[in-house]
């Protein structure tokens, strides 16, 4: 619906100017700058000031990450087993 309507150009231009707008932070990693790989200083809330909660909060990312992608391999594994397609209709 998306291709037919052109709305999946604008959505395609949004997502590659918040990529662009990330690529400093990647830019000055790559460089040297004593950042850890994915770290964009965004805690507002500021849950990482302690370094127990923060040692916590970085493998609570790793261990969810981890299991979004065995839950949408699962899916995709599925859909193709299934031969009914992406989203089982």
């Amino acid at each position: 619906a998306m291709l037919t309507t052109g709305n999946m150009g604008f959505m395609l231009t949004c997502v590659a100017v918040v990529e662009l707008c990330s690529m400093v932070s990647v830019v000055q990693a790559a460089k040297g700058s004593g950042r850890a790989a994915g770290d964009f200083s965004l805690d507002p809330l500021e849950f990482c000031e302690n370094p127990e909660t923060k040692s916590f909060m970085l493998e609570a990312e790793i261990t969810h990450a981890r299991l979004a992608m065995l839950g949408f391999s699962g899916l995709v594994t599925q859909s193709a087993l299934l031969e009914k397609g992406f989203p089982y209709f």
